[in-house]
């Protein structure tokens, strides 16, 4: 029941790329595979854990890949920005372009060559006899508070040690924005049955979130540029490009972590 919605906009988007192959189209089965990450974690305790984590490792991947034209948007435009700042930067930014072209239309076939459906039929129906073979006695408000205060923890735990750093790095960027996905999802589906009170609200989910929206753009746009760099000849350029992106990444780094110390933490 929780996952049909899910599941549903994951099946029309794989079906809708046999005629498109644009990046909002892209994005929308990223979030509906990240969400349904989110739920095989939030059951795992009932399901097979060890299955249940490889199905997870696909969903990531699989989003991942739907993520690698957006990935290529953001860097496009803050390297555009950045040409103002740096005249080298121009060739740069046209092989960027380039790519962005085709990167749509190479992930969707991708994503049509990994039968996503095919993947995701298997994963609920595997889901389904192992939660209906299961004896139980937990009801789902007790099987919910457990899961939610567990996620709520982690996304604690990570928030803290962040804002001790002098610098976010993409790693650790990763980890609060999984944690905060997983956690996000989960007061959403357990909304129902859950008592208000619980220590991240969804307005200081949504304000972590945000805090560090930016600095994602700019580490993947690194990361990307390192990707297309083989297909520069203007070794210098590149050089500029990362050199710029990474006191980009500085900046928004302090940043971030400012924002994020500004939110109340709780005990």
């Amino acid at each position: 029941m929780l996952t049909a919605p899910l599941a549903s906009e994951a099946f029309q988007q794989t079906e809708l790329m046999a005629e498109r192959t644009d990046i909002e189209l892209l994005e929308r089965l990223r979030s509906a595979l990240k969400r349904l990450r989110a739920i095989w974690w939030a059951f795992e305790p009932l399901l097979d854990e060890k299955e249940a984590r490889v199905v997870r490792k696909r969903f990531k991947r699989l989003a991942d890949i739907a993520g690698e034209p957006h990935e290529l948007d953001a860097a496009c435009d803050l390297l555009s920005h950045a040409t103002e700042d740096c005249a080298r930067l121009g060739p740069v930014v046209r092989t960027l372009r380039l790519e962005r072209r085709d990167a749509s239309a190479t992930s969707c076939v991708t994503l049509r060559k990994a039968h996503v459906d095919v993947l995701l039929r298997r994963a609920l129906a595997d889901a389904r006899r192992r939660l209906e073979a299961r004896d139980d006695d937990r009801t789902l408000e007790e099987f919910a508070r457990q899961r939610v205060s567990l996620a709520d923890d982690m996304l604690s735990k990570r928030e803290h040690r962040a804002s001790k750093m002098k610098r976010v790095d993409a790693k650790a960027l990763r980890s609060i924005e999984e944690a905060a996905t997983k956690l996000q999802c989960l007061l959403e589906m357990f909304a129902p049955v859950l008592e208000r009170g619980h220590r991240h609200t969804m307005t200081h989910l949504l304000a972590a979130q945000a805090a560090f929206v930016r600095l994602h753009d700019v580490l993947a746009s690194e990361a990307v540029l390192r990707r297309v760099a083989p297909a520069l000849s203007d070794k210098d350029a590149v050089d500029e490009a990362v050199r710029w992106l990474d006191k980009t990444a500085r900046d928004e780094s302090r940043a971030a972590l400012k924002r994020l110390r500004a939110l109340p933490h709780p005990a």
